[in-house]
């Protein structure tokens, strides 16, 4: 049995990924920094070890197979306040920890980026242009691990930048567009939008489609050694608002004048994602909405053409 380690592996991402990976033997390695102790609960089978990523020796790493590295500083708004501490967790920790990897008997490292280093772009972005343009601390420090990456590393690696993610998972957020809209909405609150922004296209990525392209990877049906643009959907703003304010009855829409920090309008070609393997998405922005304002106990949803989801069971069996 493969033997993976996800770092950070209690957050958005991770605790939906390690649910995703039951035929894996998982070890997570998250300090609670964001103390997402919801992320554990139900969770069997799965090994957990409470410290930084950046305590990992050498020997520890040698009993893996695969990395996936989702531990980071990941609130591109937040970012601007506290720069240096990004650059410290985000850049300087994680080069290290890349270093101890190479010399480890790892055989796979798989970096989540994200679409934001194409920030603001009249035409539609590709990985392969090498156009970049980060707007925030955030952005910039993954650029900067992916050119160590590229450059320097020696060990197999796959760089996935990921568009805006939404979904629910044990350990979700909401300071992200569709899963933020989404918890105004459950609570009847208008939703907050910057009126430049409303017809602005951006990237989003489904969570399950985000969880089945690094399951593929583990199985060896991407293409390694490169960088691949992941996404669901290029949606407007403009029709996430119209999805949401269909499901939710006398919901208000609240334009303020003044600008929300790295709201860019970019489209993502994500092509070569699509002709490197057999992975495509799957994610629907309506079904998502609908798990989303369920789980949020909104219950006079328009649910239209989809079906009522009820809870998950996403207990991962104990392992014998």
């Amino acid at each position: 049995m493969e033997r993976v380690l996800v770092t950070g592996g209690l957050g958005h991402i991770g605790s939906a990924l390690v649910r995703n990976l039951i035929e894996y033997d998982i070890t997570i390695c998250d300090n609670l920094h964001t103390q997402r102790y919801c992320s554990l609960f139900g969770l069997e089978g799965v090994k957990f070890l409470d410290s930084c990523f950046s305590e990992l020796d050498k020997g520890f790493l040698d009993s893996f197979d695969s990395v996936v590295h989702l531990a980071a500083i990941t609130d591109a708004a937040s970012s601007f306040q506290y720069p240096d501490k990004v650059w410290d967790v985000n850049v300087t920790k994680t080069i290290e920890f890349i270093k101890k990897i190479d010399e480890s008997n790892v055989k796979l490292f798989i970096f989540p980026s994200s679409t934001s280093v194409y920030g603001a772009s009249s035409v539609e972005v590709d990985e392969d242009e090498k156009y970049v343009n980060p707007q925030s601390p955030y952005a910039e420090s993954k650029i900067e691990v992916e050119k160590y990456i590229e450059k320097i590393s020696n060990t197999n690696y796959l760089i996935f930048r990921f568009g805006t993610v939404h979904g629910i998972s044990d350990g979700m957020r909401f300071h992200t567009a569709i899963n933020k809209f989404c918890y105004q909405a459950a609570f009847l609150k208008p939703l907050t939008v910057w009126k430049q922004n409303y017809h602005h296209y951006r990237p989003y990525l489904e969570i399950g489609d985000l969880c089945r392209v690094i399951k593929r990877s583990l199985d060896g049906d991407v293409g390694f050694n490169d960088i691949y643009n992941v996404l669901t959907e290029n949606h407007k703003l403009s029709q996430v608002v119209k999805e949401i304010r269909y499901r939710v009855k006398h919901l208000d829409t609240k334009f303020v004048d003044t600008p929300l920090i790295n709201q860019h309008s970019y489209k993502v070609n994500y092509k070569k994602i699509l002709s490197n393997s057999n992975w495509v998405p799957r994610g629907k922005l309506g079904h998502s909405i609908v798990e989303t304002l369920e789980l949020l106990g909104y219950e006079d949803i328009n649910y239209g053409r989809e079906r009522k989801t009820g809870p998950k069971n996403n207990k991962v069996k104990s392992k014998t």
